[in-house]
């Protein structure tokens, strides 16, 4: 994700947010590109050289490809052209990329072309002469599917085209998820069409926190279970500013940036899915379950067609225990999107009262008394989850576990439901951590309650470890196998190349 520094000095100083020594330090100590390495070094690799290689990313809205393509192109020869589509008409699209076609490969002014296939023809046969980098940023926009599409016509000149000694890179790019999954189905006709095929995810809370530098880890947390991983919302972040008052900021005003961002998301990508808001206010609140939606939204509802949508956007997440994927009774859905959670959870139900209240009473009287109650230490277990996954790849968990996941089970006797935070699988067997987001250190009480819930479980565990906010007490930090602290979440160590 590129930052554009001047925009945001130009922002800050010119609100006179904070004094200018200060904020000119924190802009200066990040990076004008965050992350997004490995994704940049594949695409590089197939550009490289002369041969023909057809790549296509995709992802949700706002997550950043268009840049990563840019950054990858970046010191490659050869002619660069790169179209962006837009959504309309595709008479106009095809116009827009014959203008732009025109202006980069050269061509007399009165060229014209009646269609897609012509203007792909002339590009692929420029591209026997000279090196041509063609992107089609937002294919998606474009007409797709049946015997006259742009796809079908693709597939029909690459086809024709690839063994004619052509020196050409594709690069297609879209954010419709579902839609650009579909473009290398089975049944479409650009399946098997391509050297590399790239969803782009948002960060996670250890990339995100680069946005922040300047932030303690706790804080870095906290912006991560608001705000989440896509570029763009971090990017409207004032990191000179604490995440209270972002909070407020980003979402005391019905009409702020976040708001509309949250809401373009909603609509852009979902507004086929009637009942998809629905679906997202309820899991925000609590109803995880199947049965439970459809008995909050009525028996004939038929929520499945919103659920299945929102976890193909990234939206939602199907959570199943890790030792019984199939098992309906014990799967849950939980939103896979930090931003839209935190958006559901306050903002979508009391939009009007917001604007009668003003910033500051809105995050007292809607946000606060949930939020550090509620909402961050559930955060917490899900950050605690890719803090392991970092931790795992790094190479620092022996043996390295090959899954993750949650686990529960009814204790039929005691009349409860026990619940294990976050547990691994490796070659050893299951190993179980407790995630705890308190003020207090974990002590004593603590490490006895997870020793006896362990020896109930019928999932066998033969490694116990404990995840803390805080730390630990002497004697905890004693008797525990395995202690990791929030302050570790954001080691340089972690920071994989």
């Amino acid at each position: 994700m590129l930052i554009d520094k001047h925009a945001f000095l130009y922002k800050f100083l010119h609100k006179n947010i904070c004094p200018k020594k200060i904020y000119v330090k924190i802009l200066l100590e990040i990076d004008m590109f965050v992350g997004r390495k490995e994704e940049i070094r594949k695409l590089k690799e197939l550009m490289a050289g002369d041969a023909y290689k057809a790549m296509m990313i995709f992802g949700r809205r706002r997550v950043g490809k268009t840049e990563i393509i840019k950054k990858a192109l970046e010191g490659e020869e050869g002619i660069i052209l790169h179209c962006e589509c837009k959504k309309v008409l595709p008479s106009i699209n095809l116009s827009l990329l014959e203008k732009e076609s025109k202006r980069v490969l050269g061509l007399p002014a009165y060229t014209t072309f009646s269609s897609y296939d012509d203007l792909f023809d002339a590009i692929f046969l420029a591209a026997k002469d000279q090196k041509i980098i063609f992107v089609i940023d937002e294919f998606s926009y474009l007409p797709l599917g049946g015997d006259d599409g742009v796809d079908a016509s693709l597939a029909r000149l690459i086809d024709l085209r690839k063994g004619d000694d052509l020196h050409l890179k594709l690069i297609l790019s879209g954010s419709y998820c579902d839609l650009m999954q579909n473009i290398v189905d089975r049944s479409s006709p650009l399946h098997g069409h391509f050297d590399l095929i790239q969803e782009i995810h948002e960060f996670d809370y250890y990339d995100a926190a680069k946005f922040f530098p300047h932030y303690s880890p706790e804080e870095k947390f906290k912006a991560y279970a608001v705000f989440g991983g896509l570029p763009y919302a971090l990017s409207l972040v004032n990191p000179s500013k604490s995440v209270e008052e972002n909070i407020k900021d980003c979402f005391g005003v019905d009409t702020s940036t976040m708001t509309l961002l949250c809401q373009e998301m909603i609509e852009s990508e979902g507004t086929k899915v009637a009942s998809l808001n629905s679906v997202l206010n309820l899991v925000a609140v609590g109803k995880h379950k199947f049965s439970d939606l459809v008995a909050a939204l009525g028996k004939d509802s038929r929520p499945e067609y919103a659920l299945s949508k929102g976890v193909g956007l990234h939206f939602l997440t199907k959570v199943s225990p890790i030792n019984d994927s199939q098992n309906k009774k014990l799967t849950y859905y939980d939103f896979d999107d930090n931003l839209l959670r935190f958006y559901f959870r306050y903002i979508f139900s009391n939009g009007s009262s917001i604007s009668f209240m003003g910033k500051d009473l809105f995050y007292q009287e809607m946000v606060e008394p949930d939020f550090e109650k509620c909402y961050l230490p559930k955060a917490f277990e899900r950050v605690s989850k890719d803090f392991l996954i970092r931790k795992n790849k790094a190479g620092e968990i022996k043996p390295p576990f090959f899954q993750i996941g949650t686990y529960s089970f009814n204790d039929a006797k005691n009349k409860k439901n026990l619940q294990f935070d976050v547990v691994t699988q490796d070659k050893n067997g299951f190993a179980s951590y407790e995630c705890k987001y308190t003020k207090d250190p974990i002590g004593m009480d603590t490490i006895h309650e997870k020793e006896k819930q362990t020896l109930q479980s019928p999932l066998p565990f033969y490694r116990l470890g404990y995840i803390s906010r805080n730390g630990f007490t002497p004697e905890a930090k004693k008797r525990a196998p395995i202690t990791y602290s929030l302050d570790e979440f954001y080691e340089e160590r972690l920071d994989l190349k």
